[in-house]
């Protein structure tokens, strides 16, 4: 009896499917994402926005590299009086851009996670199209993809095994594949630590989490106009957290050697529409006193170390009391 192609591909070949099928099921939940969590980005920052719906803190900060390295969440609410009740968590993820934090921040409120406070970092590579860490197929928003012309992300939302293999393909890096290896047979927390650990802030050191190229990437990219797709991104995050009842608050970390294209001081260029037209949705600017920081402050020229995002952090805790108190 002729089965057709059924026959035809044989036993081996429908266990391989079976076994796609799986994987392809898995990564549409977050149990694999979090497995690889101290391997590939996608998985830290779903374990992060997976900490943040259990745990549920009343003071997020949401950002890319800039935040995830320069706001230490236990040195704001120190300097900020350890006000009762509240809890703070940084939510920042490298690499991350408008798009990507206006996802998150829409499953986080769908999810009914509704923190009293947010504090948006401003960055220009926040409203740059670059998606080199593959976070919009499993984070961004399908509405928001297709509206972007992002139509190869948006096919891999849908089938994630295809758009999952760019994280693969980062496994030529030796240590890469070695903490794969050890992710699949163990539970492995990220370098800088897990995000209960310390609340999600990871401490920026020279050369550790970004490569020469990334660094270039990320500099060429404050220099280049912004998107209008990452620009309407950011104005639908900060429209959909107002009309949820949270105060919005917008700041920018300290840079080496330049100042930020945003807030009242900011010199006239690209970026200077961008901090009024979110005010006018409802965020705030809030100015922080930031003490002088020397070289020795940065591990490298748009990222604190330690020192530097503890410093950082205390003038910011401290100005969001005094805002908190009007």
């Amino acid at each position: 009896m002729n089965r057709g192609w059924t026959a035809a591909l044989g036993p081996a070949a429908w266990i391989a499917l079976a076994l796609l099928a799986c994987f392809e099921l898995a990564l549409h939940s977050d149990a694999v994402l979090q497995r690889y969590r101290a391997v590939f980005a996608v998985g830290r920052a779903t374990d992060k926005i997976d900490f943040v719906e259990h745990a549920r803190p009343s003071l997020l900060v949401l950002g890319n590299s800039r935040a995830d390295n320069g706001i230490a969440p236990d040195a704001l609410l120190a300097a900020a009086g350890s006000p009762s009740g509240v809890r703070a968590f940084n939510l920042g993820m490298p690499g991350a851009n408008a798009l990507v934090l206006h996802g998150v921040a829409d499953r986080l409120l769908e999810e009914g996670v509704r923190p009293s406070n947010v504090l948006i970092t401003l960055d220009e590579t926040l409203f740059q199209h670059e998606d080199s860490l593959g976070y919009y197929g499993f984070l961004a928003e399908r509405d928001a993809l297709l509206d972007g012309g992002f139509h190869a992300e948006l096919f891999g939302s849908l089938l994630r095994t295809w758009y999952y293999s760019g994280n693969l393909r980062q496994l030529r890096e030796p240590d890469k594949l070695l903490r794969f290896a050890e992710a699949t047979v163990g539970e492995v927390e990220p370098v800088g630590g897990s995000a209960a650990q310390n609340m999600g802030y990871r401490a920026g050191f020279k050369g550790r989490f970004q490569n020469r190229e990334q660094l270039m990437a990320q500099e060429a990219g404050t220099r280049a106009p912004p998107d209008p797709r990452m620009v309407d991104a950011m104005h639908k995050l900060v429209d959909r957290l107002v009309k949820a009842g949270v105060r919005v608050h917008l700041i920018a970390t300290p840079l080496f050697g330049r100042e930020s294209a945003f807030g009242p001081g900011a010199a006239p260029g690209p970026y200077a529409s961008v901090t009024p037209a979110l005010e006018a949705l409802g965020a705030r600017w809030l100015r922080v006193d930031v003490p002088a920081l020397e070289p020795e402050h940065f591990a490298d020229p748009g990222h604190l170390n330690d020192g530097g995002a503890r410093l950082y952090s205390a003038a910011l805790g401290d100005a969001w009391r005094k805002d908190a108190a009007r």
